[in-house]
């Protein structure tokens, strides 16, 4: 398994966001190609139009893929970055948390893995009701500051547009068609 830093992270997650903005802008450039195509003084040839709506369709699926991984890659840049700093928080007060929850952690050594999960449930609660009460203090919540500038950068959920994109959901089949689709597309139109 291949450990990112939150900077590969954020990189992967730029590039994910910007191959679907491009290939909204194709889709976009596609339409405009159809109405003009539609609404133009010559005959319309249907052949042209019915090749700019299967690109026009060929292109909505591909921007529901990309929405998706873009999505995705989003969601792994807060992971990572959450990892990273919490194996930082328990370098350094690792101790001190285990000495708190002493109560449930303390003897689970030769314990059966049933008994250390709970025990490790109830640890969580508590730490997650003293999260929620820390939190109802009203105290500002910032990004960590090793992270800060990319959590930025990223915003802190994606571009509601992506989640538009990605809603639409295609079967295997019909994966397998719009792929096809998209194969015969690029080579009969190399870029």
């Amino acid at each position: 398994m291949t450990t990112l830093t939150p900077q590969q992270a954020f990189d992967i997650c730029q590039a994910d966001k910007t191959a679907w903005l491009n290939l909204k802008t194709e889709r976009e450039k596609a339409e405009q190609a159809l109405n003009a195509h539609l609404s133009g003084d010559s005959e319309n040839c249907p052949v042209r139009v019915a090749a700019l709506r299967g690109r026009i369709e060929v292109k909505k699926w591909q921007i529901n893929r990309a929405a998706g991984r873009y999505i995705r890659s989003h969601e792994t840049l807060q992971h990572v970055s959450i990892q990273n700093g919490l194996e930082g928080f328990m370098q350094e007060h690792g101790a001190t948390l285990a000495a708190v929850l002493a109560p449930e952690l303390k003897a689970l050594n030769g314990q059966p893995d049933f008994i250390k999960r709970r025990a490790l449930e109830r640890a969580a609660t508590y730490l997650r009701d003293a999260l929620a009460a820390w939190m109802n203090t009203g105290q500002e919540i910032n990004y960590c500051a090793q992270d800060n500038d990319i959590l930025t950068a990223a915003g802190h959920r994606p571009d509601a547009a992506s989640r538009e994109d990605n809603q639409e959901k295609y079967t295997p089949a019909q994966n397998q068609i719009y792929a096809r689709r998209c194969a015969d597309m690029a080579a009969q139109h190399p870029a």
